[in-house]
């Protein structure tokens, strides 16, 4: 699939499994799939490096890059169900989706400047306001509709979550992801094969609202 028909036929698949699914056996395809899923983000503009305390050689993640993505496979998004549930953690509808998805990449980006009045259990909301802030999330922003947009191209089902409960420390800290990072998106990858499933799939309700170009674009013309 080229580039213009993933970015025409990318949809929301919000899949929602009553019951967990079995885990894929090829596990090595699934793999090499995020490994290209992970090649597309790293593709996406950004105009500031991350903040030095973000690139220091004390962490395992210390790229440049403004933004972070954590990868569960099929298994480790099961896994989370269960350790939720010892915990007592309401997933909700999260729940439902890790039931069903094979991969799960958690996306988050890097502030500069945290808020340090804020509850030590939550992210640092709300973060300092200023344009590198403001480029760093449209920065992966991009990355997280490269991935979206590979999905596609490949047909395989996706959604973008706002990621919910994953925001709490419980999860973050169960998922290793630092509170001083702020989630942007969770994207969920599932099955191929949906349609063949007995799964209610909730689709976007926006996809067609406001697209009329002449509502939100126009040329700009000076006598």
């Amino acid at each position: 699939m080229d580039a213009v028909k993933a970015i025409k036929n990318r949809r929301t698949q919000k899949v929602l499994a009553d019951n967990v699914w079995e885990v894929s056996t090829n596990q090595k395809e699934l793999k090499n799939t995020v490994d290209e899923l992970l090649d597309l983000a790293s593709c996406a503009p950004y105009h500031y490096k991350s903040d030095l305390k973000h690139q220091s050689e004390e962490k395992e993640l210390n790229s440049c890059l403004p933004f972070r993505f954590y990868v569960l496979d099929t298994s480790h998004c099961r896994e989370l169900i269960n350790y939720a549930k010892e915990q007592g953690i309401e997933l909700k509808k999260l729940k439902n989706m890790l039931s069903a998805s094979d991969v799960l990449f958690i996306v988050t980006w890097l502030p500069k400047q945290e808020n340090t009045s804020v509850d030590n259990k939550k992210e640092p909301f709300p973060f300092y306001g200023d344009v590198v802030h403001m480029e760093h999330i449209a920065a992966a922003s991009a990355a997280i509709q490269n991935v979206l947009i590979g999905a596609t191209a490949k047909e395989i089902p996706n959604y973008w979550s706002s990621g919910g409960p994953l925001r709490e420390k419980e999860l973050r800290e169960y998922l290793e992801i630092p509170l001083n990072e702020i989630l942007l998106g969770a994207i969920f990858l599932f099955p191929k094969d949906i349609n063949d499933k007995d799964v209610f799939i909730k689709t976007g309700g926006l996809r067609e609202s406001g697209k009329e170009k002449k509502t939100w674009s126009k040329w700009i013309t000076k006598k």
